[in-house]
């Protein structure tokens, strides 16, 4: 683990800092879910469950300039898997490093937004769906602070907040940032039980988690425009 943690980390710079990935020129605003949505309804899988695959590693080659050895670096710093208190305990205030876990937690498979409503798929089969409502604009990681080659800077980013019209447990609230799969071929965001503990960012119940989601259908000039432009951003 100190091994890990001394090498300081490619990958919290893209998707914790949105350094790679967020150019958007503006946040949508309030129909963002009718934006992810599409006319049908959109289903998103996890990015990286779809494109750290072996079919995939030709691609990654490709754009990393044949160069093996980031490869594996920077698919090695996209594959964290603690969050939370198990991941601060480790990282703390992320001075000496950090990893973020950008998969998706508490069993989800995918989400399909059509409209208002969110389907939860989850592992083992089961389903659940709610019908959001609009709250506003909310930033995560106030006043908390960022460290990468020695500086410091402000982690906070804004996101536009959906709250379940029933109890919906973890999934109470949807924090989305601005990506989508028109501007950066992918979605960031995160889900919880209450707004406090998902606007902490790198403390907290959720310390050190962004989910990234990508078009269950999406075609293979898509997928290969999401690992080049990972790839291209370091």
């Amino acid at each position: 683990m100190k091994k890990f943690l001394s090498c300081f980390l490619v990958f919290a710079m893209l998707i914790s800092a949105g350094a790679a990935f967020a150019f958007a020129d503006e946040a949508p605003g309030p129909d963002f879910l009718a934006l992810i949505s599409g006319e049908n309804g959109t289903t998103y899988i996890n990015l990286f469950d779809e494109i750290l695959k072996e079919d995939y590693d030709d691609l990654w080659l490709k754009y990393c300039g044949g160069d093996a050895d980031y490869v594996t670096v920077l698919k090695t710093y996209i594959s964290g898997d603690l969050y939370g208190k198990d991941a601060f305990d480790i990282y703390g205030d992320g001075s000496s490093g950090f990893i973020f876990d950008c998969f998706y937690i508490n069993d989800v498979k995918s989400i399909t937004v059509l409209g208002d409503t969110i389907t939860i798929e989850k592992n083992d089969g089961s389903s659940e769906t709610h019908t959001y409502s609009y709250i506003g604009k909310r930033l995560v990681g106030d006043g908390e602070t960022m460290y990468y080659n020695g500086d410091a800077f402000s982690a906070a980013f804004e996101c536009d907040v959906y709250r379940s019209n029933d109890e919906a447990g973890e999934f109470n609230y949807f924090f989305f940032r601005d990506d989508t799969m028109e501007t950066t071929y992918h979605l960031e965001f995160r889900y919880g039980t209450d707004m406090d503990s998902l606007s902490q960012y790198m403390m907290g119940k959720y310390a050190y988690w962004l989910a990234a989601g990508f078009d269950a259908a999406a075609d293979s000039e898509t997928t290969e425009n999401v690992i080049a432009l990972f790839c291209g951003e370091k």
